[in-house]
């Protein structure tokens, strides 16, 4: 975005600034701006742009879409429905049906929602680098701190190799509250020492690759015979050294998304080795495909923000913390957010004089979602690192079918 077209976006004062254009962010903006809030939604990359992500949009995450008016939308873009889990241990491999999943790539989810919002009179920049100004001074009489608008610093996204005295100047954008919707790293919180965040040592990170199917199950027998099978299957193959997920997707590409342990990325010195050293364990060696993919990686995945929200800005998505991801929890849990932040947003918006009281009531949301929601993933993510037990629990699994159909009941719907 130019600098002069930045400069335009500064000249007033927003109800809500919203930085990152991802689902939870997209989301936020359209609810607001449905609920009648002046919006400004940021983003550091143009459009379309891919992410690391499973794809796979879960049954709340459909009807959170849907109450969006962008499900059909999805539909008609070409996702693919998956209606069949392939789970594999090493060499114990269970397949079993679920509740509908529909995978799509997230270059075509975002445009989608950044479409919608757009539509629903929310001001988007892209190319634009956001930071949050400094908290104002902890000592301030409260009464007067609940009616100080926050200030945002927006400049053009440069890239690393663009010389510092060519980049251009910034600019400051008001707005009467901030929602920070920029993924794992959460770059525009500043100073980030009151905005801390505890990861886990033993986290995985996220990598991902986007590849023409054609071109993969062409270069490879092994990826041939697992995606020929059945085009309504995920696929999540599973050793000690971490996770692949793999399913056909819209565009008529196909989706790996993995979550790895970082030592063994340092130890191949290449991500897609160690992609393939996954699944060399789960007996697929014909591989060599993947060195020639553009691969895509997160910090580390499993986090959690001490701090969820502050004196008019507040924090969603995987900017809140993360769990290793299975099948699209990720993306429900974003749009969530959304929902159950917009009449918060509102009331802080309209009312200043409870912008407290909506930050207390997004704290109580966010602690009972990480105690009781997420503990699925949580559970599954321990699992996964114990080959011997995770056998026995899929055999487990596979004898009573109704505790699989309980538990996946409670992971993929």
């Amino acid at each position: 975005m130019s600098f002069s077209e930045i400069k335009r976006h500064c000249e007033r004062t927003w109800d809500t600034i919203i930085i990152g254009a991802g689902v939870a962010g997209s989301a936020a903006a359209i609810l607001a701006a449905k609920a009648g809030l002046e919006v400004l939604l940021v983003e550091a990359k143009r459009f379309p742009r891919e992410k690391v992500c499973g794809g796979c949009l879960n049954r709340r995450a459909q009807l959170s879409l849907q109450k969006l008016g962008l499900l059909d939308d999805i539909r008609n873009a070409g996702c693919i429905a998956l209606s069949e889990i392939h789970l594999q241990m090493e060499t114990a491999s269970y397949r079993w049906p679920i509740p509908n999943l529909l995978s799509v790539r997230r270059s075509t989810l975002d445009t989608l929602m950044v479409q919608r919002a757009i539509a629903c009179g929310v001001e988007f920049l892209e190319g634009t680098q956001a930071s949050i100004e400094a908290d104002a001074p902890q000592n301030s009489n409260p009464q007067k701190l609940n009616c100080l608008n926050r200030q945002v610093r927006l400049k053009p996204y440069q890239q690393a190799d663009i010389p510092v005295e060519s980049q251009e100047k910034s600019q400051l954008a008001s707005a009467r509250s901030i929602v920070v919707a920029a993924g794992l790293t959460r770059s525009p919180l500043k100073p980030i020492s009151q905005w801390p965040m505890w990861v886990d040592p033993k986290s995985r990170i996220g990598v991902q690759s986007i590849v023409d199917y054609h071109t993969l199950v062409g270069q490879s027998e092994d990826f041939r015979r697992l995606l020929d099978q059945s085009q309504a299957c995920l696929h999540m193959l599973a050793s000690k050294l971490g996770y692949v997920g793999i399913c056909l997707t819209d565009g008529d590409k196909v989706d790996l998304a993995a979550a790895i342990d970082p030592s063994l990325v340092s130890s191949t010195k290449s991500i897609p080795k160690a992609v393939s050293a996954v699944l060399r364990d789960c007996g697929l060696c014909s591989t060599e495909v993947l060195m020639g993919c553009e691969w895509l990686a997160t910090p580390a995945l499993t986090r959690t923000s001490s701090r969820v929200a502050n004196d008019g800005v507040f924090v969603v998505g995987d900017s809140l913390g993360y769990v290793e991801p299975f099948t699209g929890e990720g993306m429900s849990w974003a749009l969530e957010n959304a929902e159950i932040l917009t009449p918060l947003l509102t009331k802080a918006v309209r009312e200043p004089n409870q912008r407290s009281e909506a930050q207390n009531h997004w704290e109580s949301y966010v602690a009972s979602h990480r105690r009781v929601r997420q503990r699925v993933c949580r559970w599954v993510a321990k699992q996964a690192r114990n080959p011997s037990r995770a056998k026995w629990v899929l055999k487990t699994f596979d004898w009573i079918p109704p505790l699989r159909n309980r538990w996946m009941k409670d992971a993929v719907q």
